[in-house]
């Protein structure tokens, strides 16, 4: 890195690569804080990593609070100058907190996924300087894997009750980059995949690709299983109260943001599948693995090698920030030097010779 030596405050995921992360981290960062993702927290690595560094549990409602945020970084900061790295825009509140005098210890903020990125462009970012790696090249990798990870562990939680994908219509919800994955996937199994999103544009691309693009009514009610990569509140209870036949959900991301349902509603029925209430007596159940969170993190989250280079995106953010290679007030990108940097290293460390 060539800015100086930095202090960060990260939301992580406590999985299996996350104590390495750490430790490439401290090479040249001084790790003052983690705040762990609830729904992807395997108690084991929260114990390992609670040895060496002040970790907390995060929620949203502390980051609702300004109260409540400042406590939690004013204690692990002990007002040190800090960066924030995020994932999934825990942290969007804070440049419009700090323009009210919060936190004047914080000098930027990395992010790293797409429903972070949505997230701080309707904030106030102030003047707060904000890396996003979401849409990088990086990234792009990561996410394709990220997709390929969402279909094994859909098929695996199937196997379990006895189950498979065989002769069922699938529909994918949210056409970016995890649902162009997923889609990809189960075609080249084989499967029968329909494609709904918003955004008309890729609904094109969709049919260009030859996936059929029903409407949306008839994406979701005719749908047998549904994987739902928006991050954006893809579906409600109510949109799924007229299914035409039993319906496993899947979903790329964290519930909450998922879905506009109330799981504390939902009722366990078998395997790790958690049935909606219905309000028609003769209508199809519906069944929602994880309890609605991401479906690839029952089986650890881990996609490889890539993954490191997600991360050497994240540490490259923080020394952009560093560098001050940024616009204040709004959402900056690393460099195009920087991202040949990550991929060159990638090569350099992981290539195997085909001798």
């Amino acid at each position: 890195m060539s800015g100086p030596r930095s202090r960060i405050v990260m939301v992580g995921h406590a999985i299996g690569s996350l104590p390495a992360y750490l430790a490439a981290l401290r090479k040249s960062t001084d790790v003052l804080g983690i705040l762990v993702k609830p729904k992807s927290a395997q108690p084991d690595i929260l114990r390992r990593i609670a040895r060496h560094h002040r970790t907390e549990i995060l929620s949203r409602a502390i980051c609702d609070s300004p109260l409540a945020m400042s406590d939690l970084l004013d204690r692990m900061t002990e007002a040190q100058d800090t960066i924030l790295v995020d994932i999934g825009g825990y942290f969007s509140n804070v440049p419009k907190w700090r323009a009210q005098g919060y936190f004047p210890n914080i000098k930027g903020i990395v992010e790293d996924t797409e429903n972070g990125h949505q997230r701080y462009e309707r904030a106030d970012l102030a003047d707060m300087p904000v890396i996003s790696i979401a849409r990088s090249q990086t990234k792009r990798l990561e996410d394709w894997w990220v997709g390929r990870a969402i279909v094994f562990s859909a098929e695996r939680q199937l196997r379990q009750i006895g189950d498979t994908f065989h002769s069922k219509r699938i529909t994918v919800l949210g056409f970016g980059k995890i649902g162009f994955s997923i889609a990809d996937t189960l075609t080249r199994q084989g499967y029968d995949v329909s494609v709904f999103d918003t955004d008309p544009c890729r609904r094109v691309l969709a049919k260009c690709l030859n996936y059929r693009i029903p409407d949306r009514e008839d994406a979701i009610r005719k749908a047998d299983i549904i994987f739902s990569a928006t991050g954006n509140k893809a579906l409600s209870a109510t949109d799924l109260q007229q299914q035409r036949r039993p319906t496993f959900v899947f979903s790329a991301t964290s519930g909450d943001d998922e879905f506009h349902i109330d799981f504390k509603a939902t009722v366990r029925s078998y395997g790790d599948f958690w049935e909606l209430p219905m309000h028609d007596a003769h209508a199809m159940p519906v069944f929602f693995a994880n309890l609605g969170n991401a479906v690839n993190f029952m089986d650890g989250g881990e996609i490889g090698r890539y993954a490191h280079m997600v991360q050497s995106a994240i540490l490259h953010g923080v020394d952009a920030i560093q560098c001050e290679e940024f616009a204040p007030g709004q959402i900056s990108e690393l460099s195009e030097a920087r991202e040949r940097l990550i991929s060159s290293a990638y090569i350099d460390e992981f290539q195997v010779s085909d001798e």
